[in-house]
């Protein structure tokens, strides 16, 4: 059964019985029709998945795939949900070819690299974006915006998990120290040129934004 919250109605919202039901079994009806579409093309691709793995799982190694792997992980994508496309290996196969292909191996680590600078800075666009931190209820026949705790809470699981990949691949940047780091013990950072202090300064400000965001 419908919640208020689930046709998103406040409490204390005043309708009749009849406009009620109405708009519950509508409700109700498109939730039904979501859910069958949704299950419906998942069997379709799970069929098509099926078909074409022993192909994948036995693909011979492409130069022009390697690099198209490389580039979307550089792009911030993952390889799990890459090798999910029937015309890519599996993430076991695409692993075989690391190890086969060294020079593949390298690239592909490099681009592990790049996908963190994407995460640098999805973490803040992710933070600074309030376009759907509303939605809209009805409340009293009128139609009002209010805070959405639930896309609130995936925002900030989105910052969290990123954030986690960050410290895990750039320790020395996003580790737990708020202090200049240099690259010797005995560094003096009056020693450092402008632009090499200036680039450190911007780190630990970036980072200090996106501390707070978490």
């Amino acid at each position: 059964m419908a919640s208020n919250n689930d046709l998103n109605l406040e409490p204390g919202t005043v309708m009749s019985v009849e406009a009620y039901e109405k708009l519950r079994d509508e409700h109700i009806r498109k939730k039904n029709e979501e859910k069958r579409a949704q299950e419906e093309a998942e069997s379709r691709a799970k069929k098509a998945y099926e078909e074409a793995l022993p192909l994948k799982n036995t693909m011979r190694y492409s130069e022009e795939i390697a690099q198209e792997i490389c580039e979307r992980i550089s792009a911030g994508e993952l390889l799990i949900d890459i090798c999910l496309e029937l015309s890519k290996p599996t993430v076991r196969r695409c692993n075989q070819w690391m190890r086969d292909n060294p020079e593949f191996g390298i690239i592909f680590g490099q681009s592990i690299q790049d996908r963190l600078n994407i995460f640098e800075e999805q973490v803040l666009q992710i933070a600074d974006d309030m376009a759907r931190d509303f939605r809209e209820v009805v409340r009293n026949g009128k139609t009002v915006r209010i805070v959405d705790p639930e896309v609130i809470a995936r925002a900030k699981l989105r910052v969290d998990v990123r954030f986690k990949h960050l410290k895990a691949g750039k320790p020395q940047k996003w580790g737990d120290s708020t202090t200049l780091i240099t690259k010797n013990d005995g560094e003096n950072p009056a020693d450092l040129s402008n632009e090499e202090l200036e680039r450190r300064l911007k780190d630990m400000d970036l980072k200090d934004r996106i501390m707070k965001a978490v």
